[in-house]
């Protein structure tokens, strides 16, 4: 029987299906979270870099306490949140037609060529994943600056989580920074754990399943600094309920600064239960989401997170109270100073969503595949002046906190 060797015209659909898979298996953090599903863009032509889309989010419900439900009704309006398709990923590659002519020679030049810029690209989106997860993420706990990552801090993280109301006690994950990760497996040297567990310490160096998650190791965590004052205070009392705003003054005049990112806590502010409305007992945690800078007199408009909502808002109630003129801001840790992040989150805190692109005609070859709700295409295409064949090679997504409640910052 003859050989069946593919041809070149076989290339486009072989290359795009290699690639999504390829770069599904090099991504860690993205596969540990939600993601849109790809049946959401079926029969769409494709998107561009830049549109918004909306995700939507649960609706808050609180049940009622009588029979008689005339006076409960509630209308079922649930929250969306914009997702910006603004993470575009593309690695260009100049190549013969030769190359890739036949399915033999195209698996050689994809374990060359293909494997490698697969790599790249897939710690190129998680180092932007990453980094916007962390971004938005308000509750913190450790100490800025220590060098200690034992089960006290972890477990603080999980109930921060749990105190949040997070329903499942599964799909939860922690991902360290390769010091850290050295911290905890030496903190939790001689405690009780399953013997398969302790085995992957005793020949990785790594931690498996231990207080409530799932250890991961990131090297692309990344290192929040903050801005060059963090001693000021409110100066205009919030009154709107689901306010994302709050003006500040005691900055240093034209050149004092708040970092996206910074953690912060507010005099007489405290957290409540999401479910019972209860005062938590501890302040709760903002974090800023824009940089700013002050004005001529000191002052500035942070934009932060979460909203403030009272319990006039009933069921989206955040805080205890709203902040008052004079309250003290505390920022968490030192001015200009730089702490590593780590990551604790359960899989719902965070979505992504990888879309289909346009897919252009008049091309030498044309061709995308999703696997696993993600979506790569490959693009090829004759440049006359310098008669070269250039292949493209596109991601297009977004990525979205939908309940950033239900993570947790460790320092270290």
């Amino acid at each position: 029987m003859a050989n069946a060797i593919n041809t070149l015209k076989d290339a486009p659909g072989v290359i795009s299906k290699t690639i999504v898979r390829m770069l599904e298996d090099k991504c860690v953090f993205a596969k540990t979270i939600d993601k849109e599903s790809s049946s959401a863009f079926d029969g769409m032509n494709g998107f561009q870099g830049g549109e918004t889309i909306q995700i939507s989010k649960p609706a808050n419900l609180i049940p009622g306490n009588s029979a008689d439900i005339t006076s409960t009704i509630q209308v079922i309006a649930e929250k969306k949140a914009p997702l910006t398709l603004d993470i575009r990923k593309v690695i260009a590659i100049e190549l013969t037609s030769k190359e890739i002519a036949t399915d033999l020679a195209l698996k050689a030049w994809g374990k060359r060529i293909l494997d490698p810029a697969m790599s790249a690209m897939a710690q190129y989106l998680e180092a932007t994943f990453i980094e916007r997860a962390v971004d938005a993420t308000y509750n913190a706990v450790g100490t800025p600056g220590s060098s200690t990552f034992d089960t006290a801090l972890t477990l603080a993280a999980n109930q921060k989580i749990r105190e949040n109301a997070c329903p499942d006690e599964d799909n939860k994950f922690i991902l360290l920074n390769p010091a850290a990760a050295t911290s905890a497996v030496v903190a939790r040297n001689g405690l009780f754990q399953s013997a398969d567990e302790i085995a992957k310490q005793y020949k990785r160096g790594a931690m498996g399943v231990a207080d409530g998650f799932t250890y991961l190791t990131n090297n692309l965590l990344p290192t929040h600094t903050n801005g060059n004052d963090v001693v000021f205070e409110v100066r205009t009392t919030v009154a709107v309920e689901g306010q994302s705003t709050l003006v500040v003054e005691g900055l240093t005049t034209t050149t004092g600064t708040v970092t996206k990112g910074t953690v912060f806590t507010i005099g007489s502010v405290n957290a409540i239960h999401p479910i019972t409305k209860e005062d938590q007992g501890y302040l709760q945690q903002f974090v800023v989401t824009e940089d700013v800078t002050a004005d001529g007199s000191g002052y500035a408009t942070l934009n932060i997170s979460p909203a403030l909502y009272t319990s006039a808002s009933g069921g989206l109630q955040s805080v205890t109270a709203f902040p008052v003129d004079g309250a003290t801001i505390t920022p968490l840790g030192a001015a200009s100073t730089g702490y590593k992040q780590n990551l604790a989150y359960h899989k719902s805190a965070y979505r992504m969503v990888s879309v289909p692109l346009i897919e252009p005609g008049g091309m030498d070859m044309a061709s995308q595949s999703t696997y696993k709700d993600f979506t790569m295409r490959v693009v090829r295409g004759y440049t006359i002046l310098t008669d070269k064949l250039i292949m493209r090679l596109d991601f297009l997504g977004g990525f979205v906190a939908t309940r950033p409640e239900w993570a947790c910052r460790l320092y270290s």
